[in-house]
């Protein structure tokens, strides 16, 4: 639904109200399960805009009860009311806007091919969509493509969407014939200058300057009927003043106009009536004020302001005023708040209801049906995701269990969100859903509470039910889980919506794709933390002192390295996840060092991998330096281990992230392919150090023929660790 509100907006005749429509029925099905907490929770915000459109609403049911008017001048005030709900659906059901972004630029980019085929293919002289609205349709279009331009993030892979998106609506506004768009485009740049440019910088500048340029360079091509447009609107001006000629476009205009001004004059508290400007206009021409002209034919007097003046006179007046002031006010706050997310939806905001004022220059739009829905439905539901961005009617969770049942790396990897929850959330209760040989390592973490092995839970929906969580995070999603933690009664499911089967086990979604980000996997679970009000992902160097982790002791492990030497392991297997180090390369790395004595390696590594060295590599085991423990000690013993060594090397595994979240002496080697390279899964801690070819070898998509990982030589490797035994020597 947050897609759809833009994206059909302008491409179908039932958009907007069909969203109007569902947004009608969560608010009544969700009424009682926190809508109205949304707007108790955020009224003083809020209470501008609610009481706003609740008094057009109800000064229109009072205006149809005394002045006898008919029942559909209720039609468009009640829909305007109905457009409240969307504030509270929007926030209580957590709505990110990356949907909304995305529906904007796809109906931006759609409005304008609907208006190039209804022009270049069916041969209409004015695209209308359908709208059966010119203007409409032109002003719609302009509007959505300077929303869309707020959204400019020049590090996002979708950067020139929003962009494009501009151009399609500067397009299809172009090819509807209408003018009033570019008076409000001028508008609309004072808070893209004002305000966006402490967000987005030059690269706001330099957009909207492109779009200047091509706007004047558009004006020079008589393709375009723009430079024919102007010299026809300075032409009806200057016959309307000088002969009076009402029937050019804008000479009708100037005298609907002058019309709604009589009007006024005569009737200014409460104007003629609603539903009798057609009636007024024909009495002031009978009286000889108004000359017989096709202006005579209109309902509405062109202008909003003075239509709102003349039918409703300055009661209704200032409630126009208002249903401007209040959205606008709205959003220039949410802008001001600490920016959690929503400055670019508040911006958005600001620019359409400066939008509105601009067209309703020229037109009509809170008389017209299909722009004055598009307004409130639009800014209600922008206000709604302004609100839950920014925390409104967020409960601090209590309990918070964080699903992660893969590999020990990947688990380690998360424990910094434990480690932010409690900077943000100090009394919250954390624990943590793995597998039961990872269980050990979480439970080294001080910031997680309590852990549970999946393993051990034959009913797991009932033992997370007697848990009492309040609060789930599917780190790692898995289907079995996602229908368990639903099963359990979890109030709050947070999961990704890449996973389908998330849509009905999860009731709040975060969008974000791991395949084309640019983040460290130690940041990416941080997105998850977007419902809890969390919206700031820490940079890296402050990412690892969040791991929280200390190694145990063990008295088997300090018996197994004594007290002399200098001690270093050396992972060499990865349980088939990435790519892995030569065992040649292992070899050579171990006699280099053989010329520095007191250094001691240790491999460590499953029984199976033990065995697979002494059938792959026997020369690394036969060297008098290189003791062989694979399979030998338990997962707590290898944690204990790590912390006593003085250093690790591996490729891109478990071990590599313990060692580097223990602050350890750590040596990363990593391919420079996406997504395994080392600006996905480099080690992060004070004393680590990633090793990477500069260039792909070519052959990265064979595993067996890949060179990549050949080229980091043993020499590189063994210059790292001299270099710590160095340090430490130096510190002594």
């Amino acid at each position: 639904m947050i897609f759809s509100l833009p994206a059909i907006a302008l491409t179908t005749k039932f958009g907007v109200g069909t969203v109007l429509g569902l947004t009608l029925i969560l608010f009544a099905l969700n009424l009682r399960e926190g809508v109205l907490d949304c707007y108790r929770d955020n009224w003083p915000k809020v209470r501008p805009m609610v009481l706003a459109f609740s008094a057009f609403f109800l000064v229109s049911l009072l205006r149809m009860i005394f002045d006898h008017q008919p029942l559909r001048t209720l039609d468009g005030p009640s829909r305007m009311w109905f457009g409240l709900a969307a504030i509270g659906v929007f926030c209580h059901l957590k709505s990110e806007p990356r949907p909304f972004w995305l529906g904007l630029y796809l109906g931006s980019i759609a409005g304008a091919v609907v208006a190039v085929v209804q022009v270049a293919v069916l041969g209409m002289e004015r695209a209308d969509g359908f709208t059966h609205h010119a203007i409409t349709f032109g002003d719609l279009a302009i509007a959505m493509g300077m929303m869309a331009i707020c959204s400019l993030n020049p590090s996002s892979r979708m950067r020139y969407l929003p962009m494009l998106a501009l151009l399609a609506g500067l397009v299809a506004s172009v090819l509807s014939g209408s003018r009033g768009g570019w008076l409000a485009m001028l508008l609309a740049v004072v808070p893209l200058v004002r305000y966006g440019h402490s967000m987005h910088g030059k690269h706001l500048l330099l957009a909207l300057g492109a779009t200047a340029v091509l706007s004047i360079l558009a004006y020079f091509i008589p393709a375009t009927g723009i430079a024919l447009r102007v010299h026809e609107g300075i032409s009806d001006v200057q016959g309307y003043f000088a002969r009076g000629d009402a029937t050019t476009s804008l000479g009708i205009r100037l005298e609907l106009w002058k019309a709604a001004w009589l009007m006024f004059q005569e009737h200014p508290w409460l104007g003629v009536g609603r539903d009798n400007f057609d009636m007024a206009l024909h009495a002031l021409a009978d009286r000889g004020l108004l000359q017989q002209s096709p202006a005579l034919t209109y309902s509405s007097a062109h202008n909003d302001a003075l239509h709102f003046l003349a039918t409703g006179g300055l009661l209704d007046f200032s409630l126009l005023i208002a249903m401007y002031v209040a959205p606008f006010q709205f959003f220039r706050k949410m802008f001001h708040a600490p920016d959690r997310g929503q400055r670019r939806m508040a911006l958005a905001g600001m620019v359409l209801v400066l939008c509105f004022v601009g067209f309703g220059l020229t037109d009509v739009m809170f008389w017209l049906m299909a722009p004055k829905l598009f307004y409130v439905t639009m800014a209600c539901s922008m206000a709604g995701m302004c609100l839950y961005l920014t925390g409104g009617a967020i409960q601090p969770p209590r309990r918070i269990l964080i699903t992660r049942t893969d590999n020990i790396g990947d688990v380690v990897l998360t424990l910094p969100i434990a480690g932010w929850l409690k900077q943000h959330y100090p009394d919250v209760h954390i624990t943590f859903l793995v597998r039961r040989y990872a269980a050990d390592t979480v439970r080294q973490c001080r910031h997680v509470d309590a852990v549970l092995a999946v393993d051990d839970l034959p009913d797991l929906a009932q033992g997370l039910r007697a848990a009492a969580f309040d609060t789930v995070l599917l780190a790692f999603p898995q289907r079995g889980i996602a229908k368990a933690v639903k099963r359990a009664g979890i109030a709050r499911r947070i999961g990704s919506g890449r996973r389908f089967y998330h849509w009905w086990t999860c009731n709040e979604l975060v969008y974000f794709s791991r395949a084309r980000s640019h983040l460290h996997e130690a940041q990416l679970t941080f997105e998850l933390l977007r419902p809890l009000g969390l919206h700031d992902i820490p940079p890296l160097q402050d990412v690892w002192p969040m791991y929280g982790l200390s190694a145990p002791v063990s008295a088997k492990v300090d018996a197994l390295l004594g007290e002399q030497g200098y001690h270093v392991i050396l992972h060499t297997k990865s349980n088939g996840n990435g790519r892995e180090w030569p065992l040649g390369h292992f070899t050579e790395l171990a006699r280099l060092l053989q010329a520095h004595g007191d250094i001691k390696l240790w491999l460590t590594g499953s029984a199976a991998e033990g065995e697979l060295l002494a059938q792959q590599a026997p020369a690394l085991l036969a060297l008098p330096n290189v003791n062989n423990i694979c399979g030998k000690l338990e997962l707590r013993e290898l944690l204990a281990l790590i912390g006593r060594a003085d250093g690790l090397v591996a490729s891109g595994t478990g071990p590599l992230h313990v060692s580097a979240a223990l602050g350890r002496n750590t040596l990363g080697l990593f391919p420079p392919i996406k997504p395994i390279d080392i600006a996905r899964w480099g080690a992060l801690g004070p004393h680590t150090t990633n090793l990477s070819t500069s260039q792909a070898c070519g052959k990265c998509q064979d595993k067996a023929a890949c060179s990549c990982m050949e080229a980091i030589t043993p020499q590189q490797v063994r210059d790292v660790i001299v270099g710590w035994r160095a340090l430490r020597r130096d510190a002594a």
